[in-house]
């Protein structure tokens, strides 16, 4: 009994485990359901994610936070207005720590629409701004098309705030983004949109050029209807310029393709200021009966300013035609009026343009500012890390150079310490050896110099004799052989001064043997010569080579000419023992 009391909380627990696993599995099969439907249905998707969980805090953090980002891209394609920021700023603050590149630039575009209907277009920018720069535009997998729908939200921003170059620009990108995502009609209707910049920028020759490539590019794809959505600011330049034939055959193809009118020619609602366009055309073009009819028209949609402005405006100079004064007086003063109502409209509005542009522009300068300081703080860091390297590596270094002299000193002083022991242990043993039996230390030292100059032999293609004379003995011990034997073990070439003297010593102690080889008869080179006399002093060839600075193999060859022009023979067999008879 008391088994099944223990065993019973554990059993619970693997059901409650099993349970939630089971519960999350589901979750996360309706999360991929729903973002399948994104594009195509997102109210279905949007329903369906609502459903996803009763309380969708009992969820884990990672499936939350897809929640809500999911939902919030729902809810930003049904253009439903959000209203607070502090949920997708959660959402952007967990993406930017546990999320992938794809993933934090669409938190951060959404985090700037949620800004953007909450009017503060600054950060609206600043976070499509963020998530431009997260899209990594060099990889396989980039998601052009969330990249380009966030260039057209920052090209809708700049034209709403007055700031028709930033706006060009956007519309550019959104373009090319387009193209890369090969969604042609968003790349198109960027394209169309640049038309509205170039407007406000007064370049109308660029309004026109445009509109008439989106009428081709949209009639390529069979969508009269979409060209014909972007003509009324061409009609307006046209108007504006008098060409009248020109704003007429725009007109009819907007009005014939566009489908915004009904089978009685009403354009329909939000559209009403057409009528004003099409008055101004008929009024200029001398047909005042159709001019008043789409003038009566307009007037119906007073109570819209911008419709009350165009109708009498329009009427106004209607009844100039007429030269009807009364109501040319009439209109006027109601144009005026309504004038000045709506020049305090967009007054409002420039200044809330203005204040955005401004709010922007000083969101730009403090986010260089703070990059400026980063970059500061970062150099000084560097600064810093440098010294701290050199006042560690540097003393660390001159230690250890310290420490190698140190350590050769010591090694010097024992080896020098150990030779004078042994060379005193020698001359012990010598003195013993001499003073026990001089005949048998004669004869051990007369063995060692044999094998001695035997060895001294091996250098030479000659034998070295016992009986060496007293000219021969200064030739070899001679200040000047001694040096050029320890330059030769150094492996470095001797100076002509150098070698000069190696001459003179020769002419002086064997004047006879420096006679013989500069007889003009033999014609050796000077370099011959210096050869001979080097040969004489006991130097073997590697000594010779180093010392005049050239190759084994050249001084193989010059001791094969002195051999051939002295003594006839070929080859250096027997050079040196044919030299040392030379007297």
């Amino acid at each position: 009994m008391k088994k099944k009391i223990y065993i019973l909380p554990f059993v619970v627990f693997i059901i409650l485990v099993i349970s939630a696993c089971v519960d999350r599995h589901k979750s996360e099969q309706l999360l991929d359901a729903a973002e399948l439907l994104m594009e195509s249905r997102p109210d279905s998707a949007f329903t369906m994610l609502s459903s996803v969980c009763a309380s969708p805090d009992s969820l884990p953090k990672a499936l939350r936070m897809r929640l809500e980002l999911l939902k919030a891209k729902a809810q930003n394609k049904m253009f439903v207005p959000f209203t607070t920021d502090s949920t997708m700023a959660a959402v952007a603050e967990w993406y930017d720590r546990h999320g992938n590149r794809s993933q934090r630039m669409t938190a951060h575009y959404l985090l700037g629409c949620v800004y953007r209907d909450l009017n503060d277009a600054p950060m609206a920018l600043d976070q499509y701004h963020e998530a431009v720069s997260l899209a990594d535009t060099t990889a396989g997998d980039c998601d052009w098309h969330t990249l380009c729908r966030i260039h057209g939200q920052m090209g809708t921003l700049f034209n709403k705030m007055g700031s028709p170059e930033y706006e060009l620009e956007e519309w550019e990108n959104t373009y090319a983004t387009a193209m890369k995502a090969k969604d042609t009609i968003m790349a198109f209707n960027a394209y169309a949109l640049k038309a509205y910049a170039y407007f406000n920028m007064y370049k109308m020759d660029s309004v026109i050029s445009i509109t008439d490539n989106v009428v081709r590019m949209y009639e390529g794809l069979g969508r009269k209807d979409f060209a014909a959505g972007h003509l009324p600011v061409v009609i307006d330049v046209y108007l504006h310029r008098k060409k009248y034939d020109k704003a007429k055959t725009r007109m009819d193809y907007y009005e014939r393709y566009s489908g915004f009118f009904d089978t009685d020619g009403n354009i329909e609602a939000g559209k009403e200021s057409y009528y004003g366009t099409k008055a101004r055309y008929y009024n200029a073009v001398g047909q005042a009966d159709s001019a008043y009819m789409y003038l009566k028209k307009l007037i119906k949609f007073k109570d819209n300013i911008q419709c009350a402005e165009v109708a009498y405006r329009e009427l106004m100079a209607y009844y100039e035609n007429q030269l009807r004064a009364d109501s040319v007086v009439k209109y006027a003063r109601l144009f005026c009026r309504m004038n000045d109502s709506s020049a305090i409209v967009r007054s409002a509005e420039a200044i809330n343009k203005a204040k955005a542009l401004y709010n922007y522009n000083k969101a730009q300068q403090t986010a260089k500012d703070k990059a400026a300081e980063a970059d500061n703080y970062r150099f000084l860091i560097i600064c810093v890390i440098c010294f701290a390297v050199i006042a560690i590596v540097v003393p660390y270094r001159m230690y250890n150079a310290r420490m190698r002299r140190q350590r050769m000193a010591y090694t010097e002083m024992n080896r020098k310490y150990n030779g004078i022991w042994a060379d005193c242990d020698k001359a012990a043993s010598d003195l013993q050896m001499m003073e026990s039996d001089f005949e048998k230390y004669k004869a051990v030292k007369e063995n060692e110099i044999k094998e001695l100059k035997k060895s001294i032999s091996a250098y030479h293609d000659c034998c070295i004799d016992n009986d060496v004379t007293e000219n021969e003995r200064t030739l070899r011990n001679s200040e000047v052989a001694v040096k050029l034997h320890l330059l030769a073990a150094k492996g470095d070439a001797a100076t002509e001064q150098e070698l000069s003297a190696v001459i003179a010593l020769t002419k002086n102690i064997l004047p006879d043997f420096y006679n013989i080889i500069t007889l003009p008869k033999y014609k050796l080179k000077e370099r011959e010569i210096k050869v001979c006399a080097m040969i004489r002093l006991n130097f073997i060839p590697s000594e010779i080579a180093v010392l005049l600075n050239i190759s084994l193999q050249r001084i193989t060859n010059i001791r094969s000419c002195i051999n051939m022009k002295l003594f006839k023979k070929s080859g250096t067999k027997e050079l040196d023992s044919r030299l040392k008879m030379l007297k």
